[in-house]
């Protein structure tokens, strides 16, 4: 096997909605040989979306069973594919770069890893993620700074994402870990990033997520709120798996909007803050915590863009006068997520002109 096997694994990879664009100096292929073996390259580039059992994958591939399932265990050790149980059948499935084996290094990877992706990223913008619609970030409000008056969806609260789940996780921010090899360390919290699931005790066992309770995740994500980090999550109605706890400068997602310029890099929320002119002491505060240059005092005055707003809330908690509020933006300006996963990758290949059929 040789690099035809890493092209074919680039090309399925592109192949997902999420993208794995290529990059004219070849960086998506030296990333993906620092990931995997050609032969372990050459397996994952055959494999689908829907998950398969090992029998059916040796039966597609023309392996031996046992010595495939073998190499599959251990490639799901390696965070390059994804795999679940249900019913005692074990399932392996292709899964996506960013939102899966990018985040999966987080046990492996050193400065040369880092610095590899840090430039992909940068020189390829994410093309096909972050270029077209739906995106695949929402920002998630502080529900506490919304104004009580107004109707929330559960899928725009917090609390309401942590409520539903029945295992919560805690994970290092692979972003903020990345920029700290880099020697870009964060001040930020870097502990932040949740993970929930519908299957109880999902994270035992788990090497990379501590399993933590329903209250520990409220605790963190307040702490996150008084950090001054920004609530975001996948751009759905149901079945969030995460929420992280994001800043411009590490974030991959907010980062390709601020620095990149990138519109679809995330959505905003159906929020923008709104200030009370007349409870405002020019305490300057809010200005210097929102990370979007949203903000800015005249005449010791706050004073809002709704354009760079992104609906966070941020500012507000800090703000002892009571002066900042979540307010919904325009009709016309507010937006409503897909359904849920299956619906997003449905939206975004329509997007992307792609055909699923042979993925899944």
């Amino acid at each position: 096997m040789t690099t035809d096997e890493y092209e074919r694994l680039a090309a399925t990879l592109n192949r997902i909605p999420n993208g794995f664009p290529p990059v004219e100096d070849g960086t998506h292929l030296r990333i993906l040989r620092w990931v995997f073996t050609p032969e372990e390259a050459g397996i994952a580039s055959q494999m689908r979306l829907r998950g398969e059992t090992s029998e059916e994958l040796a039966e597609r591939l023309q392996m031996p069973v046992r010595e495939l399932e073998k190499r599959l265990d251990a490639m799901e050790e390696k965070g390059q594919i994804f795999a679940r149980e249900s019913d005692g059948v074990k399932r392996y499935a292709l899964t996506v770069f960013i939102g899966g084996i990018w985040e999966d290094q987080m046990g492996r990877m050193d400065r040369e890893f880092a610095q590899m992706v840090d430039e992909y990223f940068t020189k390829g913008k994410n093309k096909g993620l972050f270029d077209t619609e739906p995106p695949i970030f929402k920002v998630i409000p502080i529900n506490r700074t919304i104004s009580t008056e107004i109707e929330v969806y559960p899928y725009e609260i917090a609390e309401e994402i942590i409520a539903k789940a029945k295992s919560w996780g805690l994970r290092e921010c692979m972003c903020k870990k990345q920029k700290g090899l880099l020697d870009e360390k964060c001040r930020y919290p870097s502990s932040v990033c949740l993970l929930f699931s519908s299957s109880p005790n999902a994270y035992e066992g788990d090497e990379l997520t501590t399993s933590i309770s329903r209250e520990e995740s409220l605790r963190i994500l307040y702490e996150a709120e008084e950090a001054g980090l920004v609530h975001c999550s996948m751009n759905v109605k149901e079945g969030h798996s995460y929420i992280c706890n994001c800043c411009t400068c590490c974030c991959v997602m907010l980062s390709g909007m601020v620095k990149l310029g990138q519109p679809h890099a995330f959505m905003r929320s159906n929020f923008v803050i709104e200030v009370d002119e007349g409870r405002c002491i020019g305490c300057g505060v809010c200005t210097d915590r929102c990370q979007f240059g949203a903000l800015e005092l005249q005449s010791d005055v706050c004073q809002a863009d709704s354009v760079r707003c992104v609906g966070c809330g941020v500012c507000s908690v800090s703000c002892e006068a009571d002066a900042l509020h979540l307010v919904h933006r325009p009709s016309d300006e507010r937006s409503t997520p897909p359904e849920d996963r299956k619906d997003w990758m449905k939206e975004k290949a329509r997007a992307r002109g792609l055909d699923l059929s042979d993925l899944l």
